[in-house]
């Protein structure tokens, strides 16, 4: 079998967040076809669970663990060279040194996101930079609503490095993905770049569980240490949760939530706080509608997605939507001022029926356009082609 190197600066799995749940369906992909070498660069924990997934899925695996001291000295060389924190900060001498001998005998390298580029770049092999989201565009767009001094800092000052970094590594490798064709007309290489859509697990489709207790619920799904969602829930409670009917609860449904978002318990009444749950999709699925008021992080947001496949209302930001490309108002409900959200929001608790529509047509949007079946097919006949026009 063929070999491929695939560069993660995260374990795949467990697969909890968006990149983790990428690169988990993607190894599972990859090693259907392909005898699969596995790199990661990370702090988190080895645990027997995660060995075995990978020992299933990989030919071989390495991992390089790294303490937060390490990382913070790799960061610290941003000081004194022009590349992006985000490049600096995953770079070693011992993960390089070991990714240049191991790759003498792969057919092709993935490098996932920005983060692990800098170690296949001067590598002359085939190779695919799994970009996923551009982080320079989604900084650019995201700094003016960016509630935290120091998030507004580091996005203003990594901006203009990334877009320079990430310009230099299309160009050097042979194919680039991306999720969002927006960021793809901007970077205007149709040579290099291609549209990726981002996998639905087909399972959610046919999901048909409910909880009664739900069913006054609106909810936000996501990862809540992950800051974009953190600005998402409080600007949520912020400038809607005193518009809402009385009888409507909101509930932030996600793991790791930071201190601040579980304090919201005690604030207010009518806010829910679960962090983990095995099986989130019972309460979404329970749930009047589901929102992202998305402020910050332009990039593709999997847990809409998620939402759309189980057949929900959404009711989502301007800035979240664009990368999913579906009809506004039709397969999901765009609005961006509070009053108008909040407003909608208490309309479907009035009249649920006039909204069914929107929980037929989220399901077909999602099946026809963003399963990991579809994601696959893209992805193999990627491979193949490269590898086989190097061949020649």
């Amino acid at each position: 079998m063929k070999k491929i190197l695939l560069l993660t600066s995260r374990l795949p799995y467990p697969p909890v967040g968006g990149d983790k749940l990428k690169n988990f369906n993607l190894l599972k992909i990859l090693s259907k076809y392909f005898d699969v070498y596995l790199v990661t660069v990370t702090s988190e924990v080895l645990d027997d669970e995660t060995e075995k997934v990978l020992e299933k899925y990989t030919k071989e695996y390495r991992v390089f663990p790294k303490s937060k001291i390490d990382f913070i000295l790799a960061a610290s060389k941003t000081l004194f060279n022009d590349e992006p924190l985000q490049v600096n900060y995953y770079y070693f001498n011992d993960v390089q040194r070991y990714v240049d001998t191991l790759s003498k005998d792969m057919n092709l390298i993935i490098s996932t996101l920005i983060r692990t580029s800098k170690y296949a770049l001067d590598i002359d092999k085939p190779k695919i930079f799994d970009m996923a989201d551009s982080l320079a565009q989604n900084y650019i767009k995201s700094l003016p609503n960016v509630t935290s001094l120091f998030w507004k800092t580091i996005y203003k000052f990594e901006s203009k490095r990334l877009l320079g970094y990430e310009k230099k590594t299309i160009d050097s490798f042979d194919t680039t993905f991306l999720f969002n064709k927006e960021e793809i007309a901007y970077f205007n290489m149709p040579q290099k770049v291609k549209f990726i859509p981002h996998g639905v697990n087909e399972e959610l489709l046919n999901y048909d569980k409910k909880n009664e207790k739900y069913k006054n619920c609106i909810a936000f799904f996501g990862k809540m240490d992950y800051q974009p969602n953190i600005d998402a829930v409080f600007w949520f409670v912020k400038n809607i949760l005193d518009k809402l009917d009385k009888n409507i609860t909101f509930i932030v449904v996600g793991a790791k939530p930071k201190k601040e978002i579980l304090e919201l318990e005690s604030k207010y009444k009518n806010v829910q706080v679960t962090g983990f749950v095995d099986d989130p999709y019972e309460i979404l699925n329970s749930c009047l509608a589901i929102v992202a008021p998305m402020q910050t992080g332009a990039g593709i947001q999997n847990k809409i997605l998620e939402t759309m496949a189980l057949g929900t209302i959404n009711i989502i930001s301007s800035l979240a939507a664009k990368p999913i490309g579906a009809k506004e108002q039709q397969d999901y409900i765009v609005l961006d001022e509070a009053k108008t959200i909040a407003n909608e929001i208490n309309s479907i608790y009035r009249e649920k029926e006039k909204y069914n529509l929107y929980k037929k047509n989220s399901k077909e949007f999602i099946r026809n356009n963003f399963t990991w079946s579809i994601y696959e097919k893209v992805y193999i006949d990627t491979i193949e082609g490269i590898i086989n026009d190097n061949k020649n």
